[in-house]
């Protein structure tokens, strides 16, 4: 591990727990991780509400990382963004649609499904109003609480990088 620091608080070795959870999912601790370890009852149900939402959701993953990606818009996460883009790239959203994130009202490379969760998404991020309607045209109750779950979860991570000041992780940079 680097001596650098990572965030305004030190980076500290990860529990057993966390760097299990973590193995499970081949996947390598980040910088958010090594600054959650200062409190492990923390950082362990964490990784278990972001392993929900990567791996066990009915939503579509390209829909979840088109709200995860605009939520980090929404509360100015550079840390989150350098992280999902990617994952959205990945998981099939277009690098137009990433490209017109911001503006995505007056976008016309977004389908109706993706616009109810742009908007799902400024309501959880920004307080705008929800549109009922649109969610329930494309998402049963089940989709429209796991879409819940996974934009408040990411609301608190981008306020949590921002609060411990997380440095993005040299290979996002």
């Amino acid at each position: 591990m680097s001596s650098e620091p990572i965030a305004r608080l030190p980076s500290v070795p990860l529990p057993e727990s966390a760097l299990q959870r973590l193995r499970e999912v081949g996947r390598e601790p980040i910088n958010l991780h090594r600054s959650l370890a200062h409190a492990p009852a923390m950082l362990d149900p964490l990784l278990d509400l972001i392993h929900a939402v990567r791996y066990e959701s009915r939503v579509p993953r390209a829909l979840r990382e088109l709200l995860i990606c605009r939520i980090a818009q929404l509360e100015r996460s550079d840390y989150e963004l350098a992280h999902h883009l990617p994952m959205a790239l990945a998981a099939g959203v277009r690098q137009e649609q990433l490209d017109r994130l911001e503006r995505w009202r007056e976008a016309d490379c977004f389908d109706p499904a993706e616009r109810a969760v742009l908007g799902y998404a400024e309501h959880l991020g920004a307080g705008a109003e929800r549109d009922d309607a649109a969610l329930a045209a494309h998402f049963g109750p089940a989709e429209q609480t796991e879409l819940t779950a996974a934009g408040a979860a990411y609301v608190a991570i981008a306020r949590i990088l921002r609060a411990l000041d997380v440095e993005i992780d040299e290979p996002h940079a």
